[in-house]
């Protein structure tokens, strides 16, 4: 099959549409599919997604016209991940592709085959459809979650009596700046800290973590952009995270979080979060007191530790993506056979 995906990511972005739709597409090549990205972050399409997809350049995030021409004659199944694909977008590219879409929340109609939403919250949202019900994916069942993080998630997580290690991974490009607060936050405890500078941050960023790092007494190291960021994270005995789908990886890997949101839209995971005491969720203006008060939580309390890892793997199992494209096959199959 030939497979188009439309979706964008970037520093001002966030990186978490190419993130999910990057492991969909990874699980799609492994089985001999075409992936092709139509996007107007390319460069950043072949930073974060699987070597093997394509990319075409489109002029805007918001015409559908040059995405429909792409897939009229090219696509067999087309997949949106966009906050601007509203639901007139949606008709567009649905009366010629099998559409997958995946969302967030219900700032839109949808008009599709597919809607997949893996956010905790899912389930209980009210969508409005245009024509006929999609096929529903909804709740975390239907995350899709790297490869990486799957293989690990698969894995007994370390159980250590005393904590050694602890992670902080504030976005692609913590775009609220808060990883020099996080760091300090851990002066005073006895812990390897891996402080990750994503793809996104800048020079500037950078240089000031790297000072705040080297005047704090935890032995912080700050490594931008690791490839090998899920085994950290799966050995971290505890991470500090935005609520996006950063925090959706540690509940697999058994990780306990501390996290708070830093966009509106991170707001209802947060919420879902707290509702399951699957993390401890930090309001938007913690400073750096409230960090430390919850690092303590975690060195301090065994008990509270293993809870978290086993409400995080009970949540989510990782085989979303297997899932999900189980559906779409089904959903191609009904549609040449109708």
């Amino acid at each position: 099959m030939d497979i188009v995906v439309r979706a964008d990511g970037g520093p001002e972005i966030g990186y978490g549409h190419l993130v999910r739709t990057g492991a969909l597409a990874s699980e799609l090549l492994d089985r001999g599919h075409e992936v092709t990205y139509a996007t107007t972050t390319p460069e950043h399409v072949r930073e974060v997604c699987p070597p093997g997809v394509n990319t075409v350049n489109i002029p805007s995030r918001e015409d559908p016209g040059p995405v429909r021409e792409l897939i009229r004659d090219h696509a067999d199944v087309t997949v949106v991940d966009s906050y601007l694909a509203d639901g007139t977008y949606q008709e567009q590219l649905w009366e010629v592709s099998l559409l997958v879409v995946i969302a967030d929340d219900t700032r839109h109609r949808v008009a599709a085959d597919v809607l997949v939403n893996g956010n905790l919250y899912a389930p209980r949202l009210e969508y409005d459809t245009i024509g006929a019900e999609p096929t529903w994916c909804l709740g975390p069942k239907f995350l899709l979650l790297r490869q990486a993080i799957v293989e690990y998630a698969s894995m007994d997580p370390p159980q250590r009596e005393t904590p050694t290690r602890a992670i902080v991974t504030m976005g692609g490009s913590d775009i609220a700046e808060l990883t020099p607060t996080v760091i300090r936050a851990f002066d005073g405890f006895d812990l390897r800290v891996d402080a990750v500078v994503g793809p996104g941050f800048s020079v500037e960023q950078e240089d000031t973590i790297r000072k705040v790092a080297d005047n704090v007494s935890a032995d912080v190291r700050v490594v931008r952009d690791p490839d090998d960021l899920p085994e950290r994270m799966f050995q971290a005995d505890f991470a500090v995270t935005t609520a996006s789908t950063t925090s959706y990886e540690l509940l697999a890997l058994g990780t306990p979080i501390i996290n708070l949101p830093v966009v509106d839209n991170q707001q209802l995971i947060a919420d879902a979060l707290r509702e399951h005491d699957s993390a401890t969720v930090l309001e938007d203006t913690a400073g750096v007191d409230a960090f430390s008060d919850a690092i303590g939580d975690y060195v301090s309390d065994r008990s509270l530790r293993r809870k978290r890892r086993e409400t995080g793997r009970d949540l989510v199992d990782g085989r979303g993506v297997d899932r999900v494209l189980r559906k779409v096959l089904s959903a191609g199959d009904s549609n040449r056979n109708a």
